[in-house]
């Protein structure tokens, strides 16, 4: 587990999305575990953190991917923790709802994931934690978020980070499910990291990077 900022961690063994974990008030969530493919690594790596880290009390997914979130019933079990998503992706995850786009339900008939007891509902902006915060970010699936902790963006899939400090539109262009809802995300997001000062944006597919700023790059 690599450390990124103060009580932030990358994980090094989850499968699929970037993992993270952070730590905090006597909590520790760990985020977008990943791919069910990855699972016997990742509870390894989970179990030998936890001197670090603290034990687990909180899982959270930016959306319901199955490359962020195949992993997470069989993870719930094993930690007996909740799960936290938002109630618009909770309904197209448990089924109830279809995904929005051809190419989404497509990747949802072969890449199923299977849904996970103990699921917290997140609708609005609400802290998990005291520290984190979890509001919305729409765009890429209808229901995505994204979460703060304190000067540390994790951003999921609802952009794309650049190696320069930057962020853009997700670059897999069919997977969002709507643009011009993405396109506002963006620019939301850019006006949070100003406002709240943040240092570095942990997304979904791109390395932690340290922001720098621009123009939008849509």
């Amino acid at each position: 587990m690599r450390k990124i900022a103060e009580n932030v961690f990358q994980l090094e063994k989850s499968t699929g999305a970037n993992g993270y974990v952070v730590s905090g008030d006597g909590r520790t969530a760990v985020i977008d575990p990943g791919m069910a493919s990855g699972y016997d690594r990742l509870i390894v790596e989970i179990r030998d953190a936890e001197r670090r880290t603290g034990s687990i009390t909180d899982i959270l997914l930016t959306h319901y991917d199955f490359d962020h979130a195949q992993v997470v019933a069989q993870l719930q079990r094993a930690l007996d923790v909740p799960v936290w998503i938002s109630t618009a992706d909770a309904a197209i995850l448990r089924g109830d709802v279809a995904p929005p786009t051809l190419v989404r339900r497509f990747v949802n008939r072969v890449a199923r994931s299977e849904y996970p007891v103990g699921v917290v509902e997140i609708t609005g902006t609400l802290d998990i934690f005291p520290g984190l915060l979890a509001f919305p970010a729409p765009g890429h699936t209808p229901g995505h978020v994204a979460f703060r902790w304190h000067d540390v963006l994790f951003t999921g899939d609802a952009v794309t980070v650049t190696k320069q400090g930057n962020m853009k539109q997700f670059v897999m262009r069919p997977f969002i499910s709507d643009k011009p809802t993405a396109r506002t995300t963006e620019r939301l997001l850019r006006e949070r990291i100003k406002a709240d000062e943040i240092e570095w944006l942990c997304a979904g597919h791109n390395p932690p990077t340290r922001w720098v700023g621009g123009d939008a790059e849509w």
